[in-house]
């Protein structure tokens, strides 16, 4: 349990919820300042919604970098249920075309 004057500063001190999904947004396509990365994972420490994002926006991304299975013969290093369906991967490819922002 954190202390409530540190929480207080935490609160005062950190960007808010609409900057640090901007922040995220910002990681993943380009280097950010130290200061706005270390903004952001202060505010992850308050805020469990904004740290919830940035781990599925980080495992969206880790799940679009995966080979296609043809190109492994079939080996894949994820543990099984930890693997998205071939159309749920070509999906999430076409909206990312589509919405490039």
């Amino acid at each position: 349990m954190r202390p409530a004057w540190l929480e207080e500063w935490l609160i005062r001190n950190t960007p808010p919820c609409r900057e640090v999904v901007r922040i995220v947004s910002d990681e993943m396509d380009r280097p950010i300042s130290l200061r706005r990365r270390i903004g952001a994972r202060f505010h992850f420490l308050i805020c469990s919604w904004c740290l919830r994002y940035h781990k599925q926006i980080g495992l969206i991304r880790t799940f679009l970098r995966t080979p296609d299975p043809d190109s492994t013969a079939g080996e894949s290093s994820e543990p099984p249920g930890e693997r998205l369906s071939d159309e749920a991967r070509e999906r999430l490819k076409r909206l990312t075309r589509q919405n490039p922002s």
